[in-house]
Formats: structure tokens, C-alpha cells, sequence
């Protein structure tokens, strides 16, 4: 039974800091929950690591287990059987050098053959394929010890890292438009706004619409899918984001804490209660880290059951589990800011007509900061 990972595979940072967080993990035994700030809620606070669990191509499923009593081994099983245990020095080797390997590594992606003696490590303990599937938002599948009840939970959780290019929370597409009608405004304001081809032309297209005199009001939300999901999270949830759209474009704030501050400050939808916008804008960013896909219906369920685990620039590795949600959910909060992509790509900040009214798309794509 012979791994396949070809030495010219190639993968950015991100998807070698899934590798890594395999090999680390494997090696450490434990992973420690983290307080909104990335640090460690406490050095008694962690998870103690059973096995982890990969699913490989055609199907294979190979399970990881972890050091007990002293062994100092991780033993490797192969659809239910074992086949061979591997010295935990090596994973610590392995750790290292791939850490090495990822902070010098600036920019651009990496290849297999670039990462000095990872490849034979790797066919040694099966890793035939870099990256989980685009279609999950579970990266790595654990099994571990609950501290709160004792329980031997198998999750998946999703992992991030700081090592590469900041991630996306919520990727765009044309799924993610938010469609709204332009008021006020005639032919030749179009014809003028679209005209706009400036580097920072989506915020110079919506500044010469509002001197204009135009009026946004929000139509829909582009895909019935993601609107839909967005009503499960909250029956309210696609009109808030639309004034936090408006924000972004229109007065180019970005980050999501001022966006919640201006949310908080004018009150659009005249909650009694105006800290409702920062729980629910919260709910949003969970729901897209854990488990919804804009385009897929989703069932309100967390796919990565788990939590979240982070790999940090200094090689540590944390994780947000469901008894630290609200941690998490600050954490989510302080690093993501509303980013702007392709307008070609996404077809939005153009301004159309339709039954001779007028609209405009804007674009969601959540990211987190560098």
C-alpha cells in the first residue's frame, strides 16, 4: 500500500499549513482553546488529542492515533487495520523543518520537491493529496477527550492560517450580489456613472451617484440559495447586511467592527435593543466559518462540528471549540473586514435597467485581515 503524492505537487501556504497542522498536532498530542485574541484561554485549557482522521483518494480512510502510555509512537490504521506505527521524533523533525520551510516561503506557491525530505515523510505515513475538499468546510477530523463531560467526540474542524495570504470567511460570486434600486437618477447619470474607470472605481462610481442625488433602496439578494440561508440565520439577516454593503461601497468602511459601530449608531432597522446588529452580524461570520456555503441550501448545521483551529505565524497552533463559541465569535469579529473582488468576475457595481427602473449589484466577499 503505496502513497502516490507526486514531487511536483504543488500547493500555496494555506493548504501546506493543513499538512502541518496534521503533522503537528500528531506530535503535540493536545491543542489548546483560544481566547479572542488568539492567545491561550489557559495552559490547562486544551483538548487531548485521540486520533485524527483522514479520508485520502479513492475512498482510503486512515486513522492517526496518537501516543499512550509513553509510547512515544503515532500508529497508523488503514480502513479499521493497523499497519504501522511511526516514531514521534520524526513527526517532531517533520514539524520543524516544514515550519522552516513555510516562514521563509513569501509568496507564491510551493512545491513538494521545494520542501526538503517532506515528500518521503509523507508517503510514509499515506498522505497521497494536500488539500481537503473545496465542497467542506471541515479541513481536519479529530477525535478527542471533552474536559467538560468526558466524552470522545469525532469532529471535523475547519483550519485557517496566518502563515500565507489572509483567507477567506465568505467567498464571492455572483451568488453573493445583493441587488438594489437606484432612485432619483436618469440615463445620462448611468450612462456617466459606468463611464468611471478609476483605480478605485466602485468607490468613485457609488460617491458620483450620491452626488447625484441617487437613493439606494434593497431590492434582493441575487440567489434565492443564499437568501434562503441568510433568513435562517436571521429573518433579518440579508437586510442588515445590505445597509453593511452600503457601508462598504458607499462610505468605504470596511472592517467589520466599524461596521457594527455605524449599524449600532444608526439604528436602520430600529431595533429596540441596538446591540442586536453586533450578535447577529456575529452569527453570520460563525455560520460562514463553520459550516454555510452561500450557493449550497444549507441546513443550519455546523459541518465543522468541532470548532476552528488556527495556525499561527509563530508555528502554535490554537483552536476555538463549541464551549468557547463566544470567544470565537469576538475573534471572528476583530480580524474580518468586507473585501471587494472582481467587479467583471461577480458582475456588480454597474449601474443597469431593467422595466425602466434602475439597480445596481453589490458585492459580499468576507475576508480576514493580514
Amino acid at each position: 500500500m503505496t502513497a502516490i503524492l507526486s514531487s511536483e505537487t504543488s500547493a500555496n501556504k494555506g493548504e501546506w499549513s493543513e499538512i502541518y497542522a496534521l503533522i503537528k498536532l500528531l506530535n503535540d498530542g493536545r491543542i489548546y482553546a483560544a481566547d479572542e485574541n488568539l492567545k491561550h484561554v489557559s495552559e490547562n485549557l486544551y483538548l487531548p488529542i485521540i486520533k485524527i482522521r483522514r479520508e485520502e483518494t479513492n475512498g482510503n480512510i486512515y486513522d492517526y492515533h496518537t501516543s499512550e502510555n509513553e509510547e512515544s509512537v503515532v500508529k497508523i490504521f488503514h480502513n479499521g487495520e493497523f499497519i504501522k506505527a511511526i516514531s514521534i521524533s520524526e513527526f517532531e523533525v517533520q514539524t520543524a523543518l516544514l515550519y522552516r520551510d513555510l516562514s521563509s516561503a513569501l509568496q507564491g506557491n510551493i512545491k513538494l520537491c521545494e520542501l526538503e525530505g517532506l515528500g518521503a515523510f509523507l508517503n510514509n505515513i499515506f498522505v497521497n493529496k494536500i488539500k481537503a475538499d473545496s465542497d467542506h468546510k471541515a479541513d481536519i477530523v479529530m477525535e478527542f477527550i471533552d474536559i467538560h463531560t468526558g466524552f470522545r467526540p469525532l469532529a471535523g474542524f475547519s483550519i485557517k492560517s496566518q502563515m500565507g495570504s489572509p483567507s477567506t470567511l465568505l467567498n464571492p460570486s455572483q451568488a453573493t450580489n445583493f441587488i438594489y434600486e437606484v432612485k432619483n437618477i436618469d440615463d445620462s447619470v448611468m450612462q456617466n456613472v459606468n463611464s468611471i474607470k478609476t483605480r478605485n472605481k466602485i468607490i468613485d462610481r457609488m460617491k458620483c451617484l450620491v452626488e447625484s442625488g441617487a437613493q439606494f433602496q434593497f431590492f434582493k439578494v441575487n440567489n434565492d440559495v443564499f437568501a434562503d440561508n441568510l433568513e435562517l440565520i436571521d429573518s433579518c439577516m440579508a437586510e442588515i447586511m445590505s445597509y453593511a454593503m452600503l457601508y462598504r461601497y458607499r462610505d468605504n468602511i470596511k472592517n467589520s467592527t466599524e461596521i457594527i459601530e455605524k449599524l449600532h449608531n444608526e439604528n436602520p432597522l430600529h431595533y429596540r435593543n441596538n446591540q442586536s446588529y453586533r450578535y447577529k452580524y456575529k452569527k453570520l461570520l460563525c455560520a460562514s466559518a463553520l459550516g454555510m456555503l452561500p450557493a449550497t441550501q444549507w441546513n443550519g448545521i455546523d459541518e465543522a462540528n468541532g470548532g476552528y483551529v488556527i495556525v499561527k505565524n509563530d508555528g502554535d497552533i490554537v483552536a476555538y471549540y463549541l464551549y468557547n463559541r463566544n470567544f470565537f465569535e469576538e475573534y471572528l469579529l476583530k480580524t474580518t473586514y468586507l473585501e471587494s473582488g472582481s467587479t467583471t468576475r461577480y458582475n456588480y457595481a454597474r449601474v443597469y435597467k431593467d422595466n425602466n427602473k434602475y439597480f445596481i449589484n453589490l458585492n459580499l466577499q468576507i475576508r480576514f485581515k493580514a
